[in-house]
């Protein structure tokens, strides 16, 4: 029997599932600790505080509605399971994170900030974790994790329009003070230019409405 349950399959937990699970979670209330959440959900105990201190991240990546139902569809499915699964728990939050923030993330980033994930959880002098390009595939296959062009279209923030009236009636005031005349108004229409190019694509997750990629703004003048 012990066999049996040793070959059972890892699930994978949505990000709505884990929100799920430490929304039960109170300090000192019996029955609401991590240790019995972990008898309750199978879940180790170690992944549950993982998922507590990350509680925002989820929250974040949570009001991606593409992001959700594409992890959603993965729960009980086959397929080789992580050997290290509270690791890759907190390098998708790492990602997602990024993600919203708007931070290029590449395969080779992924390999080093797993390395690094590794050693904070276990010996930092013991053998390395095997980072190949076999178990990114892997790890990128298990989280929908794909390449990524920036999206053209941009949701605009909450402030925009009143961003747009503040700047019109500025203009306005100045025009007003100094008595601009109509025909001294031109319009420069200055543009960026980036001395390093730019990156193009980034490692999101696959059916994202949104794809941010943040510029380099320090090195970018106005021709």
């Amino acid at each position: 029997m012990n066999n049996t349950k040793a070959k059972q399959k890892r699930r994978s937990y949505s990000i709505k599932d884990k929100l799920a699970v430490i929304a039960e979670h109170e300090e000192g209330v019996a029955g609401s600790g991590f240790y019995a959440l972990s008898n309750k959900h199978d879940v180790a105990s170690g992944t549950l505080r993982g998922w507590w201190q990350n509680r925002q991240k989820l929250q974040d990546a949570s009001k991606d509605r593409q992001i959700a139902t594409r992890t959603a569809r993965r729960l009980g499915d086959g397929g080789r399971g992580p050997k290290y699964p509270e690791v890759e728990e907190r390098l998708h939050l790492w990602i997602l994170d990024r993600n919203v923030k708007g931070l290029r993330v590449k395969d080779s980033y992924i390999c080093l900030q797993a390395q690094n994930i590794y050693r904070k959880l276990r010996d930092p002098d013991g053998p390395k974790s095997d980072a190949s390009t076999g178990w990114l595939a892997r790890f990128k296959e298990r989280k929908q994790l794909v390449s990524r062009r920036q999206t053209t279209t941009r949701t605009l923030p909450e402030d925009a329009a009143h961003t747009c009236r503040e700047f019109i009636q500025r203009v306005q005031q100045l025009i007003e003070l100094h008595q601009i005349q109509p025909r001294n108004i031109v319009n420069m229409d200055q543009v960026p230019r980036y001395f390093e190019t730019e990156p193009k694509t980034t490692i999101a997750t696959r059916g994202s409405r949104e794809v941010l990629l943040r510029k380099v703004k320090e090195q970018a003048h106005c021709a």
